[in-house]
């Protein structure tokens, strides 16, 4: 894998990460990532853009960054649920693990949620298959990137959606190892843009 990613952030973060690079290990831990612990990445600079902005809101508005890096991990290290036999390859492994853990536990399975339990699968799966990269697109009826819309807009929208089985698709790509970040750079700081 040898490809650009852009991590929109909230612009608190900028000097640590100018000074220190983008570092997995550092990441806040939260149960319910995407596609497991790690530092995402869209390979669509819109996207990041869309998420500094809504990061920022949630940051007492402190304005957004996006930075740039080169990622690079060899195929062995890399999981592309978008390639379809990866993609079965996981399922497979996963339900394995289900199963096992289902047999040590009296038939009695451990209760997760099912947004943290995705988080989980994808975390047990990186370790036990030294697994640096997972690569993702997720398909979405409604997106904050778009154009704006009132909220009966929105909802035909969704039925148009459904109905026509089109989505937006949102590629991401979650790097859990920092040796697979390579030349990260700011390319854009909110608070440069104002004028």
């Amino acid at each position: 894998m040898n490809e650009i990613g852009y991590h929109g952030t909230c612009s608190k973060y900028r000097y640590n990460i100018e000074k220190n690079g983008l570092d997995p290990s550092k990441c806040k831990h939260r149960d319910d990532h995407w596609l497991g612990q790690g530092v995402y990445f869209f390979d669509d600079y819109d996207k990041a853009m869309w998420w500094a902005t809504s990061i920022f809101s949630q940051n007492n508005n402190c304005g957004g960054v996006i930075f740039q890096s080169h990622i690079e991990a060899s195929d062995n290290e890399v999981l592309n649920l978008d390639d379809k036999k990866q993609l079965d390859a996981f399922i497979t492994k996963t339900m394995e693990t289900l199963k096992e853990v289902e047999k040590s536990c009296d038939r009695k399975m451990p209760i997760f949620e099912d947004a943290k339990l995705r988080a989980v699968f994808f975390d047990y799966y990186k370790e036990q298959n030294k697994i640096s990269v997972i690569i993702g697109t997720f398909l979405k009826e409604f997106a904050g990137y778009t154009a704006r819309r009132s909220h009966s807009e929105i909802e035909l929208q969704k039925k148009i959606m459904y109905v026509t089985g089109i989505k937006f698709q949102e590629r991401q790509i979650c790097v859990s190892k920092k040796e697979c970040i390579k030349s990260t750079k700011l390319i854009y700081n909110e608070e440069e843009e104002v004028i």
